[in-house]
């Protein structure tokens, strides 16, 4: 199976998927699952696919998903194995993942599994909260809900990666008045009253917060800036774009109000890209389970996940697989070959009779 997991990888990461691209590598997975469900096991949305038996209902069902697209980027070395490392676009994030998701449909699907096991491909992670190719899934079709676990297999080195952080972006929106730059006095600059409030960012520090036993870091950043004007005008309008990541346990509805209060009557605010905070599930009797049988390192998740998405939908979720996270949205990214084979080991070993 090792060889093939191998293949498996070369394959995905010789496939575009840019995030809106993915037909092709849906095809494949598509093609490939046909060899090990029935037509009526599979369902398909778009371009995103879930692999599902008949659910035994004297079972708990494990769920493994993962994301088809990737960033755009630049790969030098796709396919090869050079050092131990397999290179190409998306090899971490999260090729990488989706074949051992391959891997176990393959080696399982003849055999008696301790868990009902389904298999969830999925387009649009990398884009927009609102566009992300999970939802439509969750919404449409009510077969993930049975889940009593969701192993993301995003790349976490093989460690558990618990809860994740909400995000969000502000718009943050000074207005003053135009007016030639040498006349200064008949206008009012727009970038000038945003300084004070910027000078405020920078001086905010990360915030330790803790949650279900984790401790997560709450941040606040300007991430881009616009203007309206030219270089001789005095701008009459100035926008900061803030990203907020804030940690489980906080709504978005309050993190909208931590921002509300910084920004105070400075300026107008305008929230988009809302995204929830994922649930800390370590009470899971099967996650338990699994961690103790492999002494498996837990950690918070200090990013963004689809684990956010599921827990709004009553489903215990985490992020286990192979990728480096250090390689995700890289040049040249890559995954060590060994990671592949130790994630699919234990998956394999713990859902087997």
């Amino acid at each position: 199976m090792r060889d093939k997991l191998v293949d498996y990888l070369k394959k995905l990461v010789s496939i575009p998927s840019i995030t809106g691209e993915e037909r092709e590598i849906a095809d494949f997975v598509h093609s490939f699952g046909k060899k090990f469900f029935s037509p009526q096991s599979i369902i398909r949305y778009n371009n995103s696919l879930i692999f599902v038996p008949d659910i035994n209902p004297n079972k708990k069902t494990v769920a493994f998903v993962g994301h088809l697209d990737t960033v755009p980027g630049e790969n030098s070395y796709t396919g090869q194995v050079i050092d131990g490392k397999l290179y190409g676009l998306g090899a971490s994030d999260m090729k990488g993942g989706l074949a051992v998701m391959m891997s176990l449909m393959e080696a399982l699907h003849n055999k008696d599994t301790k868990y009902n096991l389904m298999y969830v491909f999925y387009e649009r992670e990398e884009g927009p909260y609102v566009d992300n190719g999970l939802e439509p899934l969750l919404s449409n079709f009510d077969v993930i809900q049975k889940s009593d676990l969701a192993v993301v297999l995003e790349p976490t080195a093989n460690k558990v990666q618990v809860g994740c952080l909400g995000t969000m972006h502000a718009s943050v929106i000074f207005e003053g008045k135009r007016s030639h730059s040498a006349r200064p006095w008949e206008g009012d600059n727009a970038i000038h009253k945003g300084a004070d409030f910027l000078k405020k960012l920078s001086q905010i520090e990360p915030k330790e917060y803790t949650f279900g036993g984790m401790k997560y870091y709450e941040v606040l950043n300007a991430t881009m800036v616009d203007f309206s004007g030219g270089r001789n005008i005095i701008p009459d309008r100035f926008i900061i774009n803030v990203n907020y990541r804030f940690a489980p346990g906080k709504s978005i509805d309050e993190a909208k109000e931590d921002i509300l209060k910084l920004v105070g009557d400075t300026a107008k605010v305008e929230f988009t890209d809302l995204c929830p905070s994922g649930d800390v599930c370590l009470d899971n009797p099967i996650l338990t389970e699994m961690i103790q049988r492999y002494s498996l390192p837990v950690e918070p998740k200090q990013a963004w996940t689809d684990v956010a998405r599921l827990s709004v939908y009553g489903i215990d979720a985490v992020n286990f697989g192979p990728g480096e996270p250090s390689q995700a949205h890289q040049k040249d990214e890559y995954i060590p070959v060994e990671n592949l084979y130790r994630s699919f080991d234990i998956l394999y070993d713990f859902v087997s009779v």
